[in-house]
This record gives C-alpha cells, sequence and structure tokens, in this order.
C-alpha cells in the first residue's frame, strides 16, 4: 500500500466537492496549485498541513476527477478524523459520499459511506480495537466480517469503481488547496 492518507467521494464535480467541503469543514483556501505528479501533490500538501508541519489550524488537500467521482483527499488523515464535518459534505452536495483512509504503520483502517448529512455505515480498525456500525453496504453481501482490515476497507471502496490505495494515484489533474480551519 501507499502513503498515509484518507479520501472523501462523491459523483460531482470538482468545484461542487471543493466548495461543500470547505462549508461543511469550516475551512478557507489560502493556497491553491495543480499539479500532474503526485509527488508535487505530497509535497504540497506536507508543507500545508499542520500535521505534517505546517501551519497550526492549516491542512493539505487535493481534488481530482476519475470517472464520474470526484475526491478530495489529503495525506494528515484529518477528512476521515472529523466525522461530523465528513458526513455534512454529504448533506451540503445532496449526495451519497463514500469514505476511506489508510495508515498502515499505525494500523489504522476507515470505511464509511454518508447520506444527508449522517454517516448510515462505517467499520474503522485502530490498532486492536474495530467498530463496525450501521447497515452493511451490497459490497459486504455474502461476506461475514470477522475481522476489518486495510484490506477490505479497499475492497470496499474499489466496490464503487473508485480507484486503488495501493499506490499513489497517476496521471491525473490534480487541484491542490491549502486551507485553514476556523
Amino acid at each position: 500500500m501507499g502513503r498515509a492518507r484518507s479520501a472523501i467521494a462523491a459523483r460531482t464535480d470538482l468545484e461542487s466537492l471543493r466548495k461543500a467541503a470547505l462549508a461543511a469543514y469550516g475551512a478557507e483556501a489560502y493556497e491553491t496549485e495543480r499539479h500532474t505528479d503526485f509527488f508535487d501533490v505530497a509535497q504540497f500538501c506536507r508543507k500545508s498541513s499542520e500535521e505534517l508541519g505546517g501551519e497550526v489550524g492549516s491542512d493539505g488537500w487535493y481534488i481530482w476527477k476519475d470517472g464520474d467521482w470526484a475526491i478530495l483527499g489529503d495525506l494528515s488523515l484529518t477528512l476521515v478524523k472529523d466525522e461530523a464535518s465528513m458526513a455534512q459534505v454529504s448533506a451540503k452536495l445532496g449526495l451519497t459520499v463514500v469514505a476511506m483512509a489508510l495508515d498502515l504503520p499505525f494500523e489504522f483502517a476507515h470505511f464509511s459511506v454518508s447520506e444527508r448529512g449522517a454517516i448510515i455505515r462505517k467499520l474503522a480498525m485502530s490498532e486492536t480495537v474495530i467498530l463496525d456500525e450501521g447497515i452493511p453496504i451490497k459490497a459486504e453481501r455474502g461476506r461475514h466480517l470477522e475481522d476489518f482490515n486495510e484490506e477490505e476497507a479497499e475492497r470496499l471502496w474499489t466496490s464503487f469503481k473508485l480507484p486503488t490505495f495501493d499506490h499513489d494515484p497517476l496521471d491525473a489533474d490534480f487541484h491542490c488547496v491549502a486551507v485553514r480551519k476556523g
């Protein structure tokens, strides 16, 4: 698997997802860049994220399109750690929002689905603690979930035809946004 990161995705355009996320997270954009190489995206996010050495209260996001999906990601995992804001993105868009996060060295995995401002399905693993909340999604049918892990999070995410987290995204037009949270 690639570097630690989280992402939220909705079937919408980039600008709608960006605006909904800024409003839901109470954030203000203060710098933007565009890149086609994920190494440059990672550099932008590192310098823009408090979690990775940036200014206090700041974060670095990147947005790109994959098929019908607009995907908003970060390297600090703050998108999924703020669950109330993550769920509010679905309310602001009026769409289903799918979220995933992985951080292998810390044995952390997260998968969730939000609709109308509420998380309707959440699976999370943090070290040895596993959370299983809500109604299973279609991709879980016929499977007995004994132990949620990184591979299962990835399988559920990709069941929505979203790109794998197995490697960094390739060949995309990334819109990077440095934000300050209020």
